[in-house]
């Protein structure tokens, strides 16, 4: 105590205050700790909370903004990670956090980190954390990874994952029914008389990719046709690029599909540049359909029929959740968050779908 003093006394009055760093030196503890008590985290033990606390009292530390939030008076402060890529998912869900965040009144903060350095993203995490992030928003792949890697990446505040294909441990959800989308999306298909139907599927780090692929697999089963390995490619990102190369290797095989049902917009677009190319005419000699009713779906000709899901209004209603779980963990740290919200989806019917035999 006397120490602490005296250090305060030779620094002069204009940094007089007792600051995070001279709790944790009195408490021999890390700032971090320090940290999740003042916000009242639940990852600190009793006893640690009861030192670092009886240290807060002796030396008259004033933690302003955490009285402020146990007044709720500090507005929420949101980390959205994005894992590097823009696409029309990413920019919909940035787009949705910024208007949610208006509306309830949350600060936000948008931030790069990646899955492919795991010390990199855990030091991410830590550092949002200790500059008042009070709760996250993961969108796929990085929720995955997170839910997956618990002890690699931890984190003390509450999170929610945007648009998993399933529940993911130990996090909230906000997610449509991605199975049952494919389901309908590959039902309609056999409808029009398909039944030698591929499928592009997405990268093995996105729950979303496993979801429509099990979609497509009980369609098939469902409706009393074969599943043939040789009708699946799976593509390295949901990208252009690895969609034209999925979609050249799926096209090549003999007897060729005559419908195909791509993981997202994207690929499928990928899937009808490739057709073109190949001289194979979309819809009159190979139908196809994409997923997420993305700007992508238009601008393709034709325009691809597939699954509308609405990533802003799925954003939004992350940003509810989340917001009312960091306010529910201000008042007990020990609230846990653990929901899924699952939300509609549509089939648009647009004009890439012919029946079988058009041509």
């Amino acid at each position: 105590m006397n120490e602490i003093a005296a250090k305060r006394a030779r620094r002069g009055r204009q940094t007089d205050r007792v600051t995070v760093k001279d709790v944790a030196e009195a408490a021999g503890v890390s700032m971090m700790t320090v940290s999740n008590v003042i916000h009242n985290r639940a990852n600190v033990s009793d006893q640690l909370r009861q030192q670092v606390q009886q240290k807060i009292e002796e030396l008259g530390y004033v933690p302003n903004r955490a009285a402020q939030e146990l007044a709720g008076m500090v507005r929420p402060h949101v980390g959205l990670l994005y894992p590097g890529v823009i696409n029309p998912f990413i920019a919909a869900v940035i787009v949705g956090a910024m208007k949610a965040a208006a509306r309830l009144h949350v600060d936000v903060s948008v931030q790069l980190a990646q899955i492919d350095d795991p010390k990199e993203l855990k030091a991410t995490i830590t550092r949002m954390e200790s500059g008042g992030i009070d709760g996250f928003l993961l969108p796929s792949p990085i929720a995955e990874f997170i839910a997956a890697n618990p002890k690699k990446v931890p984190l003390s505040v509450p999170a929610v994952a945007l648009a998993p294909g399933h529940p993911l441990p130990g996090l909230a959800s906000v997610r449509c029914d991605e199975r049952q989308a494919a389901y309908d999306l590959v039902s309609l298909l056999v409808a029009a008389g398909h039944d030698r139907i591929g499928h592009v599927a997405g990268p093995d780090a996105q729950s979303g990719s496993a979801a429509r692929l099990q979609g497509y697999e009980i369609a098939l089963r469902a409706h009393g046709i074969a599943m043939r390995p040789d009708c699946i490619v799976q593509s390295a990102a949901f990208r252009f690029h690895d969609g034209l190369i999925a979609a050249e290797e799926l096209l090549s095989r003999e007897p060729r599909v005559t419908a195909i049902f791509a993981a997202n917009d994207t690929l499928a677009a990928a899937v009808v540049a490739t057709a073109q190319r190949r001289g194979i005419p979309v819809p009159a000699a190979l139908s196809v359909v994409g997923y997420d009713d993305s700007p992508v779906a238009e601008q393709v000709w034709p325009g691809l029929t597939t699954v509308h899901q609405d990533a802003q209004a799925m954003t939004e209603r992350a940003m509810e959740v989340l917001d009312a779980g960091i306010r529910a963990r201000r008042k007990d740290p020990a609230t846990p968050l653990v929901s899924d919200t699952v939300m509609p989806y549509q089939i648009v019917a647009r004009s890439s779908v012919a029946p079988v035999g058009t041509s």
